[in-house]
């Protein structure tokens, strides 16, 4: 175990969320490879790490507005000071702009995780103040740059284990109802497959503009005449393997950066179709298909004879497992933040 010490800065430390749950894992596998790790959530909620880890929320979920938030930043990371050589910032740049006169000062290393196709001015600042981006594929930020590293996503194979009831089930697509998800696009395709199918969207809103554009789905729902077999709902982080696990087929058309659920999906031996630009390079040939092929293509993989599906299965679970899996990222981050 290196005698790295590591400050980790993230938007919420709280296993039971449905977006973020993902990172209590990480830091639990930080944890295992480094001496001490302390983590400053914006909020906090549900957690239990072994002893050489410390978490401090900046309080988000007891109100605190963002300019004592980031008073209070400030003393946790003056605070903290001796407990940390290493700081590593989960998807927020703006921690890093925030944080870099303090830390250098105090010569601290700084790294940023990213994985948004969308750039923001936050984001180009705080890449020239970090040492390296990490990010789960060469697509996971706007533009090239000789300080992205590309480690893979963190996904546990273990927990999205391969599963071979996929003839069975519904139909399954997974994340948070936002535009860049492109649902109208799987709504679409679903339209065109076979009757008795049902369409799960495991996924809710966040925002306004979220809440906006479920309405846009169900009124789509409605013009295609599928509103009675497609079921809207967020899922709890620890039911979301088994709902992969007992889908027939998962659809995916986000066009973000390269999207954690159509891993998961492959883990779990999901039959997937994906027209996200991203995903393409980590899927099997019968698996990619561009927005107007989508129903072709999940029409095939629907029909495929049963052998060539748990084939499939096997083949989809192995590329995770080989180019995503948890320990694999996180060790290649440990080795990374570790050189210099």
């Amino acid at each position: 175990k290196p005698c790295m010490k590591l400050l980790l800065v993230t938007q919420n430390v709280d296993r039971t969320d449905p977006i973020l749950g993902f990172f209590h894992q990480w830091i639990e596998e930080f944890a295992n490879r480094t001496q001490d790790v302390t983590v400053i959530g914006q909020q906090v909620g549900e957690h239990s790490f072994q002893s050489n880890v410390v978490v401090e929320s900046l309080e988000k979920e007891k109100g605190r507005r963002l300019w004592a938030q980031v008073f209070r930043s400030y003393q946790l990371f003056w605070k903290h000071r001796n407990n940390y050589d290493v700081v590593m910032v989960h998807m927020t740049p703006i921690w890093i702009i925030i944080g870099a006169p303090l830390w250098i000062l105090l010569r601290k290393r700084m790294y940023l995780w990213y994985e948004v196709k969308r750039g923001s001015w936050k984001l180009t600042i705080a890449m020239r103040l970090v040492r390296k981006v990490f990010a789960a594929t060469e697509h996971g930020i706007p533009h090239a740059s000789k300080k992205l590293v590309v480690v893979g996503h963190g996904i546990d194979t273990d927990l999205f284990a391969k599963s071979v009831t996929h003839s069975e089930g519904p139909v399954v697509t997974l994340g948070r109802i936002t535009r860049i998800k492109n649902y109208d696009v799987i709504l679409r395709c679903f339209a065109e497959l076979p009757q008795e199918l049902k369409l799960f969207i495991a996924g809710g809103t966040v925002t306004d503009s979220d809440k906006a554009e479920e309405q846009r789905l169900q009124s789509l729902a409605d013009e295609l005449g599928i509103a009675d077999r497609v079921e809207y709902s967020w899922v709890a982080p620890d039911k979301v393997p088994s709902i992969l696990q007992g889908a027939s087929l998962f659809l995916h058309a986000s066009q973000g950066g390269l999207d954690k659920a159509i891993l998961q999906a492959m883990s779990c031996g999901c039959p997937c179709v994906s027209s996200s630009i991203a995903a393409q390079e980590e899927l099997p040939v019968q698996c990619r298909s561009s927005e107007s092929t989508m129903a072709v293509a999940s029409k095939a993989l629907l029909e495929m004879p049963q052998e060539d599906r748990k084939d499939l299965s096997d083949e989809l679970h192995d590329i995770v497992d080989t180019r995503h899996s948890l320990p694999n990222c996180i060790d290649r981050l440990v080795v990374e933040m570790k050189g210099k």
